[in-house]
């Protein structure tokens, strides 16, 4: 398969470089286009009105070709999709150092880049690891599980959907299982900003108890399970669409 990577932790991300590695000594064609630093958070914004360095690698883990972009997550995919001349079978951004489940994936630029891909008409999954390390951590469970898995999942994409995998930070033998299941509403966080003086602010936020586990991907994960979830690039409530019709006139 023709796979494009990318993530939101930049090029230099040590589970990039693992799955990159992996996927190539697996016989896939890899493409990787990255931020050049840091674009957590970043979620689906992109730069239409300032100029971008896009920067080839010469050499990237087995890859047959690989860029370093100073844009945002869903810029490199752009990229890719436009300028590559590659018609990819998928698309796979991450694994990102540290979960994006709950509403975590509306903020998340691992999740926005497999958006992306959805909008390019790629299969995307978006693969996080629970729990952020300041050196990166190990992702080989997480890369494991998805280069083993990977027709599975690709076969789960929708045409409007990515396919969104968390999994624990824990050695694959100590994974409990795998569990299907929606995103879920928990506040993970408590929000709350410090004034360090001045016009100055730090955004803090506060890690809130899971409580009981309801079915959805936060307490599974939390609970040692790899949850997948099918997520959606359509924003139609269309519940609230057919309430609103008495608004016509």
């Amino acid at each position: 398969m023709k796979i494009l990577l990318t993530n939101d932790d930049g090029y230099e991300s040590g589970g990039l470089m693992l799955l990159a590695e992996r996927l190539s000594s697996a016989g896939h064609e890899v493409y990787v286009v990255a931020p050049d630093s840091q674009r957590s958070a970043f979620s689906h914004s992109v730069n239409i009105y300032k100029e971008l360095t896009i920067r080839q690698l010469d050499s990237y883990c087995g890859a047959k070709v690989a860029y370093a972009c100073s844009g945002t997550p869903a810029d490199c995919v752009k990229f890719a999709a436009c300028q590559l001349g590659v018609k990819f079978d998928a698309l796979i951004s991450g694994p990102n150092n540290g979960e994006n489940y709950g509403f975590a994936v509306i903020y998340s630029g691992t999740v926005a880049a497999a958006e992306e891909g959805v909008m390019q008409e790629i299969k995307s999954i978006a693969l996080s690891r629970k729990g952020w390390h300041p050196d990166g951590g190990s992702f080989g469970t997480a890369v494991d599980y998805v280069v083993e898995n990977l027709e599975s999942l690709l076969d789960c994409c929708g045409e409007t959907s990515l396919i969104s995998v968390n999994v624990p930070d824990l050695p694959i033998s100590s994974v409990k299982g795998v569990k299907v299941c929606p995103l879920s509403m928990l506040r993970i966080f408590a929000d709350r900003f410090e004034h360090l003086g001045g016009d100055t602010w730090r955004v803090l936020g506060d890690r809130q108890p899971i409580g009981d586990n309801d079915g959805t991907d936060i307490p599974f994960v939390e609970d040692g399970y790899i949850a997948i979830t099918p997520v959606t690039i359509l924003r139609t409530d269309n519940a609230a669409l057919r309430k609103c019709k008495v608004l016509e006139k």
